[in-house]
């Protein structure tokens, strides 16, 4: 079979040595290589393509993970339903008579620049339509540290001019919670080095290009949400805070309305939750609208004691603006504390609604005479829907999948079978194509021509 040599120390045969330890004393990268240079290009060409099939799976195919957000009008069903208290904060209600009597100046807020009021009027004017104009109104106290926690805003303004073309209008007006009271400046009336956050309603478009990273709100006017912790001109106003802003919308119609109805404007913000929202009724007649909302608001945006504040600029191109009112309030509990947990409260509006069907359902039940059941309300048909809502994003974040642990399962196995499927679709046409190749390639040889 083989020749024997033997080990000058040990008298074994060496070449039987190196025979039987070959497989077993060998590292796993010369395993790697072994199996690599024992293949031929076939199975290269297939470990290759299925390789490339599954890192395809891995990180383009795979889902994203769903951020849970709350239902546009989740908290104000809640109001509604009186489930959540409103309680008016009076030291930083803005309505009239907007002037003290004794003092002449305006009742809990400081104005500045060339807010213009008249007598026994319905609102004050920020800027009138006039070039270069700056208005704005500031409240002399922050909200308490007691109220701070579940709050909302409610803003009524109006936007309007002589002037009927939306691109002949500018620049629009700011809302603003702040660590202070701010002082006049060249950001929508304030300074641009604030810290805390604001809303911006922007009538005029600085870039000519389509807007850069706006997520669609790319017409004007235009809501924009930003935030500063202090530095100096952070809002650019050459792409229209596109690269700053945390959340935006587009707000049609706002300019006017054609109506004498303010437009409104409503800030609700649950610190512990970390739950923010801006809604707007534009028209004025209670069909309010979200336009942004979000429950991953970090509490470091938001003063623990903002003030409150809003502002508006005229350019060289100018509209009216009037503030007809700032309504705030804190948001309380049936037991009178701060709200807390908002999907504490809905999956307890959710039991006390499953409660009330299974009562309705035994009196009408125990009835002599058969009777047309009453329909279900639509604001409960709709809260259950709402909590169906929130059990999904829950899966979705803890399974990836909204039919929780059992979907998951059952999506893995059906992608394992369908890249299979693929994979045996792409090794067949890989085959076909080598078969062509070689079918072109011996078309292509020459024949060899022997002696004669």
């Amino acid at each position: 079979m083989y020749q024997k040599y033997r080990n000058y120390n040990n008298n074994f045969p060496v070449a039987s040595l190196m025979d039987i330890g070959v497989r077993f004393g060998e590292s796993r990268p010369q395993k790697v290589r072994r199996f690599l240079a024992s293949t031929g290009p076939k199975t290269r060409l297939v470990a290759f393509i299925v390789f490339v099939f599954f890192a395809l799976r891995y990180f383009a195919g795979s889902k994203p993970v769903v951020v849970s957000e709350s239902e546009p009008n989740d908290v104000q069903d809640l109001i509604d339903e009186n489930e959540i208290r409103r309680e008016k904060i009076q030291y930083l209600n803005f309505a009239q008579p907007f002037l003290n009597p004794a003092t002449l100046s305006l009742v809990n807020y400081e104005n500045g620049g060339n807010m213009v009021m008249k007598k026994d009027a319905e609102y004050v004017r920020l800027v009138p339509e006039q070039p270069n104009s700056v208005g704005y109104v500031f409240s002399r106290l922050p909200i308490s540290l007691k109220e701070a926690g579940a709050f909302e805003a409610v803003v009524d303004f109006r936007i309007h001019g002589e002037q009927n073309r939306m691109s002949l209008i500018g620049d629009g007006m700011a809302f603003w919670l702040t660590s202070e009271p701010l002082s006049q400046g060249n950001l929508f009336g304030m300074q641009s080095n604030y810290h805390g956050l604001t809303v911006i309603l922007d009538t005029f478009k600085n870039t000519q290009n389509r807007l850069r990273k706006s997520n669609g709100a790319t017409s004007f006017p235009r809501v924009s949400i930003q935030t500063n912790n202090g530095v100096h001109d952070k809002y650019n106003k050459d792409d229209d805070g596109t690269s700053t802003e945390i959340g935006s919308c587009s707000l049609h119609r706002v300019y006017n309305t054609r109506t004498d109805t303010p437009s409104r404007m409503r800030l609700m913000y649950v610190r512990s939750s970390n739950l923010f929202q801006v809604d707007f009724d534009v028209l004025g007649d209670g069909s309010w609208k979200t336009c942004f909302t979000t429950k991953e608001l970090s509490s470091s945006l938001i003063p623990q004691t903002p003030y409150f504040g809003v502002s508006a600029e005229t350019g060289e191109l100018s509209h009216n603006v009037d503030l007809y009112g700032i309504e705030v309030s804190a948001l309380k509990d049936t037991q009178g504390n701060s709200v807390r947990s908002v999907d504490a409260l809905m999956d307890k509006l959710d039991d006390k609604i499953d409660a009330e069907n299974k009562q309705s359902e035994a009196k009408r039940r125990h009835r002599r005479l058969e009777r047309k059941p009453k329909p279900v309300r639509r604001k409960s048909s709709r809260r259950l829907k709402q909590s169906e809502n929130r059990a999904k994003r829950r899966n979705m974040e803890l399974h990836n999948d909204e039919r929780g642990a059992i979907g998951s399962f059952f999506s893995l196995v059906w992608a394992v079978i369908k890249y299979t499927v693929y994979t045996a679709m792409a090794l067949v046409l890989a085959y076909i194509g080598l078969l062509a190749y070689r079918v072109y390639r011996e078309k292509r040889r020459k024949p060899q021509r022997g002696l004669l």
